[in-house]
């Protein structure tokens, strides 16, 4: 089980992972942190799991975790921010963990706009969910769920050619407490630059990491394939997408990276 005690001596942030809510077994994290925040949770409050039964990514699927093996946990945080900025959330949440990847000697890469990758396989996802009052985001909740010590046949079997662990990229287990810990330390001076208006920043920094740069890349919009050139992220965490009449501006659609002959 995950011991909070020892993710705790591990933080050098000032408010993320102060207060740690930790349930041996529980549908979703995010779930969770969104109905503390609704009863006025503190800003960093951090909500963890061995045992996520229901987890969940955009559009409504579902994310396996393995129990005792991978980590789950969201985020409570209140930037009092423009709305705008809030598709910056899961991208400076994807730096984060890359950044924490690298001292565990592993390379990310990220897929816009909430997917880590190791060696093209996923081995993360980030998912946010915020609220609004008139037009700040008053709260939100960063979700992070990432396959940490599973190994790959405890994969479910229909994503074992396209998922991987941490432990299945660099031959050893990892503390899951000291990654989490790891995690927090580094959002939290990202999420100071969110709020502080460093955006330039923040989108120089995922882009720095993305799998598919000025690479092209398929969507859907208005139920027709479109492809086009991923030429870079938007002030506000949108995609932007040069196709041969026009560029377009992607928030909510689904990308995929297009295979390199």
């Amino acid at each position: 089980m995950l011991f909070t005690q020892l993710i705790q001596a591990n933080l050098t942030t000032q408010i993320l992972g102060r207060t740690i809510e930790h349930y041996a077994v529980t549908d979703s994290t995010n779930s969770d942190a969104l109905e503390l925040a609704s009863e006025g949770a503190p800003e960093g409050t951090v909500v963890t799991t061995d045992n996520q039964t229901a987890g969940r990514g955009r559009h409504g699927r579902s994310w396996f975790c393995g129990v005792g093996k991978g980590l789950a946990f969201s985020v409570i945080l209140r930037p009092e921010t423009d709305g705008k900025s809030a598709g910056l959330l899961p991208l400076l949440a994807g730096v984060a963990v890359a950044e924490v990847l690298e001292q565990f000697n592993l390379q990310a890469a990220l897929k816009w706009p909430n997917d880590i990758l190791l060696n093209k396989k996923k081995c993360g996802g980030i998912l946010t969910e915020g609220k609004f009052q008139g037009n700040l985001l008053s709260s939100t909740v960063i979700g992070i769920g990432i396959n940490v010590n599973e190994s790959a046949d405890e994969l479910p079997e229909d994503l074992r050619q396209t998922a991987t662990s941490l432990a299945e990229e660099s031959g050893t287990t990892v503390q899951r407490e000291l990654m989490l810990a790891r995690i927090l330390n580094s959002l939290e001076p990202w999420y100071r630059r969110l709020q502080s208006g460093a955006t330039a920043e923040i989108i120089s920094a995922w882009e720095g990491y993305c799998a598919h740069l000025q690479k092209s890349v398929s969507f859907f919009r208005e139920n027709q394939e479109m492809t086009g050139i991923f030429s870079g992220v938007a002030e506000g965490g949108e995609a932007i997408i040069d196709c041969e009449a026009e560029r377009l501006m992607l928030s909510s659609e689904e990308i995929t990276m297009m295979r390199e002959d």
